[in-house]
């Protein structure tokens, strides 16, 4: 539906694509720049425990709903599979997940984290909390709370 709006849009207002000054207000461009600072901040705090917060997300979801299919977990994350296949990789080689059959069905591939996952997640929460107090710190905790939620009534309303 909203691709349906994207697209009336674009062919209606051809004349207006010349006028480039719009891009300043894009909300994806903001976004990815909002994003790509938050990820070296998290990142930075995060490297004692030599894993990245994109794998610190997998742990975390993991940890919660152990042994899902590829395809559920991509898609509870809002990752494609081809990306969650590349950030699972590192943690496969480390032996911090397990991807198998999905003992409901052999033909969807499982992920689980293992015990040594458990523990690398244990041992990042206190590093993340201090990335989470300093996000806090700048922008004030009611600010990040409003910014959460309206991340998550986003994602809700923008649907693929």
């Amino acid at each position: 539906m909203l691709y349906m709006q994207v697209m009336r849009t674009r062919q209606s207002s051809a004349a207006a694509a010349a006028d480039v000054r719009d891009i300043q207000g894009c909300t994806c461009l903001r976004l990815r720049r909002a994003t790509r600072r938050m990820t070296r901040l998290y990142d930075h705090a995060l490297e004692p425990a030599g894993i990245t917060i994109t794998q610190f997300g997998v742990l975390g979801h993991l940890h919660y709903r152990d042994g899902i299919g590829m395809g559920v977990l991509a898609d509870w994350i809002g990752m494609d599979p081809t990306t969650l296949n590349r950030t699972l990789k590192p943690l496969l080689d480390r032996g911090l997940v397990h991807n198998g059959p999905d003992p409901q069905d052999r033909r969807v591939r499982a992920v689980s984290v293992t015990t040594s996952g458990r523990a690398k997640l244990l041992e990042a929460v206190p590093l993340w909390r201090q990335a989470q107090g300093a996000v806090e710190a700048a922008v004030s905790q009611p600010t990040v709370l409003a910014l959460n939620g309206l991340l998550d009534l986003s994602v809700a309303k923008i649907a693929a």
